[in-house]
């Protein structure tokens, strides 16, 4: 695994600056103890409500897809790791935020953040993806509508700083990690930095 120099350096000087979630992770077990794979850590470092999940926790297979909710390869490979979830008991695939495309990328990936706070993450994160066309808002309100999202509360939760905080720290983890775009996973310990077709991703799973 190869990790951009600067972006280390700019990952180090927000940890220092900013405790790293919850679970008060220090920057030496993220970087420097080997007890656990990096990819792992990534998920302890990030607070629940960042965790976007499809498959069981203790899942043998672990793979970790940062992505934004406009980039097209993450739309296409979208399908494929939603039915590489559901073929197969031994592999969970969760879904991590990093907007990089524009603002509203930023904007969505927040009520994704707001929406798992109801227990609807990964629910509206697959409508986001699953739509025909482009996202407008026409298309975004009757999403809501269709699962059931209580609008007033989105709005307020999206506002918080915890919500804001979590999309930051998921994004500087998948600069950090050396992601130069979307979509960008961890297979397991294996970084692959872009799409990659899903036989080419089963041959990387145990």
């Amino acid at each position: 695994m190869r990790y951009n120099l600067t972006h280390f350096f700019v990952l180090i000087f927000f940890l220092i600056s900013s405790p790293i979630s919850s679970s008060e992770m220090t920057l030496n077990e993220l970087f420097f103890d080997n007890s656990k794979p990096y990819h792992l850590k990534i998920l302890d470092a990030l607070p629940e409500t960042a965790i976007i999940q499809i498959g069981p926790d203790d899942a043998k297979n672990t793979v970790i897809e940062f992505m934004d909710y406009f980039c097209g390869y993450c739309k296409k490979i979208h399908s494929e790791l939603i039915g590489l979830a559901n073929n197969r008991n031994d592999t969970r695939v969760i879904f991590l935020q990093h907007p990089i495309l524009s603002e509203s990328s930023t904007v969505v990936a927040y009520m994704v953040i707001a929406a798992n706070m109801q227990n609807k993450g990964f629910e509206l994160h697959n409508e986001l993806f699953s739509i025909d066309g482009s996202l407008n808002q026409k298309k975004l309100d009757e999403i809501l509508d269709k699962l059931e999202i209580n609008k007033v509360k989105l709005r307020i939760d999206i506002g918080k700083e915890e919500v804001k905080n979590t999309v930051s720290l998921s994004s500087f983890l998948a600069n950090g990690a050396g992601a130069r775009g979307t979509p960008t996973l961890f297979i397991n310990e294996e970084f692959v930095g872009g799409y990659i077709p899903i036989n080419r991703l089963e041959q990387l799973l145990n």
